[in-house]
């Protein structure tokens, strides 16, 4: 059961330590500083108070998901909602985890969705060949991502504090890192309600996963231990991504520096390095930076560190991997999970389910390269995370299957609160790609309509 346990840690830590952990959470690490830091708990907190009683559920009743939404919670149509938006998870995660890849073949943008095909492609496949052992192949990939991550922001650290010469590109570099450990940054309300929500969307609530993990745990398993594991490498492995952050900017800033003063470099590739490393300091500094300029952030640098620092080819590799990483395990649950889900409701045996699964997941991130559809996508888990959230803890407090009716009730209201504030500024954004963002989670929640028309279908 010892290995069970720590296999099942893995597990979940493959799910929740996702592309989020790398692209945004960091960036509240350094902004708000360890004010961030511990308002980031709270919600972390609520996420895996959640996640344990939706996995209680479903191991103490033995039922699968679909079988205890109809049967105990009388509310059928919640899966749909959280089914389609697994699958935008899904695509959303392959695509981050292709464009994250192509700087392994020379940083052409244009194999960024094959990439992405791939990884699904792959990932299910791996479910189809590894059958049983996928829990021991999904952990040792974990394991994997877990050392590279560290090994990769210790390389940065190292090279940075060599390489740096230039008396500003230091300022900006160690400016950046003593804000990750500093109390004295300023918060702002916009830029707290937006941690809460990345935190929550990192955490993995929403897709019905927890469910689905409880319906096959072991009983033996403990599922405290094995989300107080998780929690803590959720910790480690957020600062290490947001010191990786905070320590390319010394090295971008004198590349740039560096750019100005060559006059083999023409000023398109000049200015190139300077945009690299605002947004850089823009990612550092400001709470709200508007979310998809936040997430291209993370993508610069291996073209930061590539030339510019000694050994780039390795740290590069390291990085790029962990990041990969994070994403496939990501997709192999979701593929998994999602699988169970579409099997179970629409009656479909597994081959059949993991390939719609994995078609619908490849439709979205084909669909991600057209017009402004990169950002809308992007938009939606931020924009709606948190009422997913909420509407996947409902059938726990209705089926009377809570341990603690009283603190999933007030957690329930902490998702409400941050998931109408987030739509809030959804809205408010200067940009149309997100408001549509919007509007589409706001269409997942259209099944909920039909609640009563699938109980009396049932019947």
């Amino acid at each position: 059961m010892r290995k069970v346990n720590v296999m099942m840690a893995l597990l979940i830590t493959g799910y929740i330590l996702g592309v989020w952990s790398f692209l945004v959470v960091p960036k509240y690490y350094m902004v708000f500083g360890l004010k961030g830091f511990l308002i980031s708990l709270v919600p972390a907190v609520v996420a895996l108070f959640l996640a344990y009683n939706e996995a209680q559920s479903t191991k103490k009743t033995r039922y699968l998901i679909y079988e205890l939404l109809f049967k105990v919670a009388r509310v059928p149509a919640v899966i749909f909602t959280l089914l389609m938006f697994l699958l935008v998870i899904l695509g959303v995660t392959a695509y981050a985890s292709g464009w994250g890849l192509v700087y392994l073949f020379g940083g052409n943008t244009e194999y960024t969705v094959p990439l992405a095909i791939l990884t699904i492609l792959l990932a299910a496949l791996l479910l189809m060949l590894a059958k049983g052992r996928t829990l021991e192949f999904i952990s040792g990939i974990s394991v994997l991502m877990i050392l590279f991550t560290i090994v990769s922001t210790l390389l940065i650290r190292s090279k940075a504090m060599s390489v740096v010469t230039s008396e500003q590109a230091k300022y900006y570099m160690n400016q950046a890192v003593s804000s990750i450990t500093s109390f004295s940054q300023p918060l702002t309300f916009e830029g707290v309600i937006m941690l809460l929500a990345s935190v929550i969307v990192a955490f993995g609530l929403g897709a019905g996963v927890y469910y689905v993990l409880g319906s096959f745990a072991p009983e033996d398993l403990d599922f405290r231990r094995v989300l107080i594991g998780v929690f803590f490498l959720q910790i480690v492995l957020s600062f290490a991504a947001a010191y990786t952050m905070a320590y390319s900017l010394g090295p971008a800033f004198q590349a740039f520096e560096k750019s100005v003063h060559n006059p083999n470099l023409s000023v398109e590739e000049t200015y190139k390095m300077y945009s690299q490393f605002r947004a850089l300091q823009a990612y550092a500094t400001n709470s709200t930076t508007p979310l998809p300029q936040s997430i291209k952030v993370f993508y610069f640098i291996p073209q930061i560190i590539k030339g510019n620092v000694p050994g780039a080819s390795a740290i590069t590799l390291l990085l790029v991997l962990s990041f990969y990483f994070a994403g496939l395990t990501t997709i192999i649950v979701l593929l998994e999970m999602g699988t169970q889900m579409i099997s179970e409701v629409m009656q479909l045996g597994r081959t059949k389910g993991l390939a719609g699964v994995s078609i619908v997941g490849i439709l979205i991130s084909i669909v991600m390269t057209l017009g402004s559809a990169k950002t809308m996508f992007f938009a939606v888990p931020f924009s709606v995370g948190a009422i997913i959230a909420l509407i996947e803890a409902y059938p726990v407090l209705k089926s009377d299957l809570a341990s603690k009716k009283g603190i999933v009730s007030i957690s329930m209201a902490f998702l409400a609160f941050v998931g109408i504030s987030t739509l809030y500024y959804a809205f408010k954004s200067s940009s149309d790609a997100v408001k549509l963002g919007a509007v589409l989670g706001l269409v997942l929640l259209v099944p909920l309509l039909m609640n009563g028309v699938l109980l009396k279908s049932r019947r």
